[in-house]
């Protein structure tokens, strides 16, 4: 018997076990592939906690105290496993591609820098001073020099090893889940792994599995809200571009420097879709628009492509609930799971270990109240 089982072992499950890794729990964590290796993996790493909005919400604050911690984390993380997650401090500049994105683009500039006075409106000069003029403007663009980034294929592989040493931890790996089922004051978990069928048992269950949470839970409040949205990734290499921003365009395109030399390119966006790999169309028209951004990137190399399945929800917000006795389901962070992963492992550690909903999520209860996210 396992004190708890987290389904889904990505950032926000991997988080989670980290912060209860010294709590005296007995730890299942699951998950259908490796730990890490769908959208935590593949994600851009962006710290984009005021990059996503434009109004004040109970999002916006969690995402602000999240992307706080991504310097100590880092430290700490370094110090465990002495993998270095690259965490890059150097703003990110937004830029409106179309006519009909400056209005919102100006009022999000607005809101940002009546909280925060370091963003910036910038003119075609103040872009060309920052960016060493690679980069081509636009009618409005905004920098947000706090809105950092790390690399996500390192944070990941430094989360799984932060956990590798634990007796606390046992891994599934490569395991599917086929049923939860509450039986008596503990739940029976159906899995199979290599063509065999076993039982896991477990006091709690936390149910973190992204895009996947709304086939493992009977919910219609989760299985007929959250869906999967593919998102394609190109990554290519270029010696001799000197570009440090992040950039992030209002169409959803965005490029995200790497060292050593290394340029993410993403993202494309297809609503309800769990397919794997990257069609010609989506990577022609991510390396369009972003060699139509940053001409430079014209003589790039590229190094490889991947796709990704992000959890989505209508209004983009988190569903972090309770949704049974001692079961609770984490899903629907959409291009948020990244950032939001320190607090979200942290505010749940909190929740499982002595039983009462942290303050900060309850905005995030499967029936809640609707903060809408622009962008």
């Amino acid at each position: 018997m396992f004190d708890l089982a987290i389904v889904g072992a990505g950032v926000i499950g991997m988080s989670i076990a980290r912060h209860l890794k010294d709590s005296g729990m007995r730890i299942a964590l699951i998950d259908r592939d490796i730990e890490g290796q769908h959208a935590s993996y593949k994600a851009g790493g962006m710290l984009g906690a005021q990059n996503e909005f434009k109004e004040d919400s109970p999002l916006f604050r969690l995402a602000l105290k999240s992307r706080a911690k991504f310097g100590e984390l880092s430290k700490a993380l370094q110090e465990e496993t002495g993998i270095d997650i690259q965490y890059q401090q150097n703003g990110l500049i937004k830029i409106a591609t179309e006519e009909e994105d400056v209005a919102s683009l100006q009022q999000q500039y607005e809101f940002l820098h009546a909280h925060d006075k370091d963003v910036e409106d910038l003119s075609e000069h103040d872009l060309g001073e920052l960016t060493h003029y690679l980069v081509k403007g636009a009618q409005a663009m905004m920098f947000v020099p706090h809105d950092h980034q790390i690399n996500a294929n390192h944070y990941t592989k430094a989360l799984h090893a932060a956990l590798q040493a634990e007796d606390a931890v046992e891994r599934f790996d490569h395991t599917n889940v086929e049923e939860i089922k509450r039986q008596g004051n503990h739940y029976s978990i159906a899995v199979e792994a290599e063509g065999k069928s076993s039982v896991l048992q477990a006091e709690k269950v936390v149910v973190a599995a992204g895009a996947w949470a709304g086939f493992l839970t009977d919910k219609p409040e989760i299985k007929e809200t959250v869906s999967g949205v593919k998102g394609e990734v190109v990554l290519v290499k270029n010696e001799e571009l000197d570009l440090k921003h992040t950039l992030f365009m209002t169409n959803g395109c965005y490029i995200v420097p790497k060292p050593p030399h290394r340029f993410l390119i993403g993202a494309t966006s297809y609503f309800n879709d769990y397919s794997v790999g990257v069609s010609t169309e989506g990577k022609n028209w991510l390396l369009h628009e972003a060699i139509e951004r940053v001409p430079e990137l014209a003589s790039s190399r590229e190094l490889k492509h991947w796709s990704g399945v992000r959890p989505w929800t209508p209004g983009e917000q988190p569903i972090m609930d309770e949704t049974d006795p001692n079961l609770w389901v984490i899903t629907g962070h959409y291009r948020n799971g990244i950032l939001l992963s320190p607090i979200i492992g942290e505010l749940m550690a909190e929740w499982l270990k002595f039983g009462e909903r942290p303050e900060e999520l309850a905005p995030f209860a499967m029936r809640r109240e609707s903060y809408e996210v622009h962008h």
